[in-house]
């Protein structure tokens, strides 16, 4: 089932009917009409949809077009950013997931993988930032915002197209009360920082990103041996916004971010972090991320991929209007 509002399915059937957007609504109020009321806007335009023999499945689109529920859809895009493979536990099963940005001319959108054979594509290298990539037989996803998703049945592979011109995606902020807020839930607060913790140092391997383990002094990637690692970081905080107070998580590049350095031994040391910590604590920002449950400490946090401090006068400019 399509998850868009009644506008953004009226102006995909308009597009892939090539029918004026004024024709489409006519047939829909007709259609609901016919079928006295008992029927949404959103539901009659899908039952147009499919007399004009549209389908919003297995569809070549631009990243633009998608809307959440469409399923086994074909993209092209520019690989914008590749993002570390993470490991997860469910129902006692463990597995990977890695997702990367891709872009068009129309906008970006990020991609999630499920499958070990896309996620190899990542881990040996073949998928790099500025790759083109063509993705066939995905989902959209999501609510507030859009994700593709790949499985098994899913195809990705490097594009021999070219895509010069791209066009980032802003993402709509949605904001909300850390009380209101509900698990797996994309939005935006804001908070103030109350508490932060020392940094959180890990080695993780060069080629895939994949944490590393020491055996006999040796760091050890279970895909590529025996590696010189890198190093990662993880900051965790604490957030309060007068409803409620939630632990906030930023993962290296927010870190960083946070204490306005790039130097990663920089942020190791005790003087910097004092000095940084006194300036953090108190500051009021804008934070947007996704709320995830923490299964092993039994809590709720708030996974930080984009933040800014808040300016006052720009609130002010905001009243005023």
């Amino acid at each position: 089932m399509i998850k868009a509002s009644y506008d953004q399915i009226v102006d995909k059937i308009a597009k892939l009917a090539h029918l004026p957007i004024e024709d489409v609504k006519r047939k829909i109020e007709a259609k609901k009409a016919k079928l006295s009321g008992l029927i949404s806007n959103e539901g009659a335009a899908q039952i147009v949809a499919a007399e004009l023999g549209i389908s919003f499945e297995s569809q070549d689109l631009q990243i633009n077009d998608l809307l959440a529920g469409m399923r086994r859809i074909n993209v092209c895009g520019k690989i914008l950013d590749i993002f570390e493979v993470r490991k997860f536990k469910r129902a006692g099963h463990e597995g990977e997931v890695a997702s990367f940005e891709i872009a068009d001319s129309t906008g970006s959108i990020r991609v999630v993988l499920w499958d070990t054979n896309h996620i190899d594509l990542i881990k040996n290298q073949t998928l790099k930032k500025g790759s083109v990539v063509d993705i066939k037989k995905a989902d959209v996803r999501g609510t507030s915002s859009k994700e593709l998703h790949l499985g098994s049945s899913s195809e990705l592979k490097l594009s021999t197209k070219t895509i010069e011109k791209i066009t980032k995606t802003e993402p709509e902020k949605t904001f909300k009360k850390i009380s209101e807020m509900k698990k797996n839930e994309t939005t935006s607060m804001r908070a103030t920082i109350v508490q932060i913790f020392k940094p959180f140092v890990f080695q993780v391997c060069p080629e895939c990103n994949m944490k590393t383990t020491y055996e006999n002094d040796k760091c050890i990637c279970v895909k590529h041996g025996v590696v010189i690692p890198k190093k990662r970081i993880i900051v965790n905080g604490v957030a309060d916004d007068g409803s409620d107070n939630i632990r906030i998580i930023f993962f290296h590049e927010k870190a960083l971010k946070l204490h306005d350095t790039e130097d990663l031994e920089k942020i190791q040391n005790s003087d910097f972090l004092l000095e940084k910590k006194q300036k953090i604590l108190g500051t009021e920002f804008i934070f947007s991320g996704r709320l995830k449950k923490n299964v092993f400490f039994d809590r709720n946090e708030f996974i930080v991929t984009e933040f800014s401090e808040v300016d006052p006068e720009q609130i002010i400019k905001q009243f005023n209007k």
